[in-house]
């Protein structure tokens, strides 16, 4: 558990100021946007779970038209006690705007930039990732969205596509066309989610903001598995929050945890994991609700369903119906004395 300390340097309020609404997140601790992860369904279980100080939607990516208010509504699922920001990902500044007035309409507390997607299918493109080539693209893309709503805008990033050499230039990019926050992920492009993130790139970052006048918040981001490393990742850095993204996957409660509550014993990690996959069955239908149980499973690491059993992980990864998998984690005990 977190010292006295650690969790005081999470526990506080953190301001996100826009042009012309500000959003408080009560704590320093974000929910990460994940593409295929963090839909309504999973989101609002680790909300409801305690220590989230806010959450974004996973990237709605705008390509040939606007996005509509009744996608984003979609999106953004029912009202959360806690913010919850509409990342929006865009090659340029093309219908951006439309886009952004109805995530606005829609209810979203924020609009989040995204310039740190990996995915070739994204990258190829020219968005996500592929724009940290450009800096004065980025510029771009948060002035045109900062001009079009009184929302705070924020920026998510990477530390560059192979180099970390422009990681300040990327950062101040962002903040001088007036982003409200960024998020840094510490890894490159190239980097696979396996691989270390390196949180003195974050460090630079926070340099770079202080050297140009920025007070901004500067997010933290990759790295974090266990709820000790939250607080950590913030002495390390400087940073001023820490978004968690993976590690909420295999552990829902790491964000309770690291504010000083208890880890999940045994029936709560049952009970979440049943409740995940009958959520989604009942929005997206079996399919779905098989593919992301097996997604839940082959990172869960809660209760200690799994503690010593990877050939039960293996076996769960191979039943072939949502039904099993679900029968599987109701009837699921740790190995006794794990």
């Amino acid at each position: 558990m977190p010292d006295a300390a650690s969790i005081a340097l999470i526990d506080r309020p953190l301001d996100l100021r826009g042009p012309g609404a500000a959003v408080r997140f009560a704590n320093r601790l974000l929910l990460a946007p994940m593409e295929g992860v963090t839909e309504r369904c999973f989101r609002d279980l680790v909300i409801a779970l305690g220590g989230v100080g806010g959450a974004c939607t996973e990237f709605v990516r705008i390509s040939s038209s606007p996005i509509p208010a009744r996608v984003i509504r979609r999106h953004l699922g029912d009202a959360q006690p806690v913010p919850i920001a509409v990342q929006l990902m865009a090659p340029d500044a093309e219908h951006l705007v439309t886009t952004i007035a109805a995530a606005e309409a829609a209810g979203a507390a924020w609009i989040d930039l995204n310039f740190g997607c990996p995915a070739p299918v994204v990258f190829d493109k020219c968005a996500g990732s592929a724009l940290l080539r450009t800096p004065d693209r980025v510029a771009a893309i948060v002035r045109a969205a900062v001009a079009a709503t009184r929302l705070p805008v924020s920026a998510k990033v990477r530390a560059g596509i192979d180099s970390p050499d422009r990681v300040a230039e990327i950062v101040l990019a962002a903040a001088d066309a007036g982003a409200a926050m960024v998020t840094l992920h510490a890894r490159l492009r190239v980097q696979t989610y396996a691989m270390p993130a390196t949180w003195r790139w974050i460090a630079e970052a926070r340099a770079a903001l202080t050297r140009g006048g920025h007070a901004i918040p500067l997010v933290g981001n990759g790295g974090v598995e266990a709820a000790g490393d939250a607080a950590r990742l913030m002495r390390e850095s400087g940073c001023d929050a820490v978004m968690i993204g993976r590690a909420a996957l295999a552990d829902p409660w790491i964000f309770r945890a690291a504010m000083g509550g208890p880890q999940a014993d045994a029936g709560e990690a049952r009970a979440f994991a049943c409740g995940y996959i009958d959520a989604l069955a009942a929005e997206y239908g079996e399919r779905t609700a098989l593919a992301r149980g097996k997604q839940l499973a082959r990172w869960y690491r809660a209760g200690g369903l799994f503690a010593g059993r990877e050939d039960e992980r293996a076996r769960v990864l191979r039943l072939d119906s949502v039904g099993a998998v679900r029968a599987w984690f109701a009837d699921a005990a740790p190995l006794t004395g794990s």
